[in-house]
């Protein structure tokens, strides 16, 4: 039976079984999986460093993420603004897990540990 995520507007984590896990966009999983990268391409009102920075340590910490389904927003050039969460579809364990602010956050997925509703 799928396991229960609890996530709030606005935040990039959410709770599952008591435990604070980074969500991730599959967005960005897609079309490498299982290697995920996002960019983190500047945008007007984004996340400050210090927020990516805890994010980042989160992921590397735990070596675990939820994976989300989300609507993509893009600006007027077509390039991704923001997600709107829809669902939660899994957690997974990472691996070798970078951060650097000229190309983003990267890792690789490596088994699917629990289905989410």
């Amino acid at each position: 039976m799928p396991k229960k995520a609890k996530g709030s507007r606005g935040s990039w984590f959410a709770t599952v079984d008591g435990k604070e896990l980074p969500c991730v966009h599959s967005h960005w999983a897609k079309e490498n999986w299982p290697h995920y990268h996002d960019p983190f391409k500047p945008v007007v009102n984004g996340p400050s460093l210090t927020k990516i920075q805890e994010y980042v340590q989160a992921i590397q910490d735990e070596k675990l993420v939820i994976l989300t389904n989300d609507t993509v927003h893009r600006d007027q050039l077509g390039t991704v603004s923001g997600f709107t969460r829809q669902s939660y579809v899994a957690i997974f364990a990472v691996e070798d897990v970078s951060f650097d602010p000229n190309t983003g956050l990267k890792f690789t997925i490596t088994s699917r540990l629990s289905d989410l509703q």
